[in-house]
């Protein structure tokens, strides 16, 4: 397995195990060509509002974080090189691991390089909350689409990050199924050729299957792990939920310990990740 520098400190690799589970996903793979694609419509520009604490940091070009993602797109990119993975979820055994700050800092990194198109697609159908994350009103999103008989996709340029946002939309307990639907195949296919790299921020592993339904979709995850947050049969329970080829790097999120004094403390003031 990969191993890949976080944003505060060094991930040990997690091994991620095939053992029975209690649900079955058996997701069919389809070839899509071109006029069976999406057509993405870009919106104007979105500026952030209330960012504060580490996602600030995470997205101010220059800051000690964001230094740690640019490395984390170093990895990502060896990675690259190796096997496609150019769309890539952003997973966690549960809510509060910091997956989504870090689904936001590693675009911001790769949308640094000014010939890359990157988007960002929240695929929380059930919590969704990148919107309010951000300060931005909420507007109709992936679950919309999904459930709706359009063919255009609405994304939001944020600036001055860069990348592009396609948002959950408006909460949808009721509608996981529709992420491991052929429209969803679809989107994720058109995502892959109009952009030059996807994040997808995952719903939690635990308890719900959601993000299950997506892996095969996917060309891999990254597994966000908290220092002192998740008990380790949580994140036994959430890895062996998934294909063990699926787990491709982990990001061991909040362990200041490995770090050097000054460097603590420049992290310290910024709270807690999400």
């Amino acid at each position: 397995m990969t191993r890949i520098l976080n944003a505060l400190g060094r991930a040990k690799p997690v091994e991620a195990r095939s053992v029975e589970t209690d649900f079955d996903v058996d997701l069919a793979k389809h070839a899509f060509g071109a006029d069976d694609l999406p057509i993405f419509e870009e919106v104007a520009e979105a500026v952030p509002q209330q960012l504060a604490g580490v996602p600030a940091a995470a997205m101010t070009p220059g800051s000690l974080l964001a230094e740690e993602f640019r490395m984390l797109r170093v990895k990502i990119r060896n990675i690259g090189e190796q096997r496609p993975f150019h769309c890539v979820g952003l997973v966690s055994a549960a809510s509060g691991e910091g997956k989504t700050t870090a689904a936001l800092g590693l675009a911001l990194a790769i949308a640094q390089d000014r010939d890359k198109r990157v988007l960002v697609i929240e695929a929380d159908l059930r919590k969704p909350s990148i919107d309010g994350y951000l300060g931005l009103p909420r507007v109709a999103g992936l679950g919309d689409w999904l459930e709706e008989a359009q063919g255009t996709v609405t994304v939001r340029r944020l600036a001055p990050h860069g990348f592009f946002l396609l948002s959950a939309g408006r909460p949808a307990p009721h509608r996981p199924e529709l992420l491991g639907s052929e429209r969803m195949g679809r989107l994720l296919e058109a995502s892959r050729r109009y952009f030059d790299f996807v994040v997808v921020d995952c719903p939690p592993l635990v308890p719900v299957a959601d993000s299950v339904i997506l892996q095969d979709l996917l060309d891999g995850f990254i597994f966000v792990v908290r220092a002192r947050h998740s008990p380790r049969e949580t994140v036994q329970r959430a890895l062996s939920r998934v294909k063990p080829d699926r787990i491709q790097g982990v990001i061991f999120n909040d362990y200041r310990d490995l770090l050097p004094n000054y460097y603590n403390y420049g992290y310290r003031q910024y709270g807690q990740w999400r």
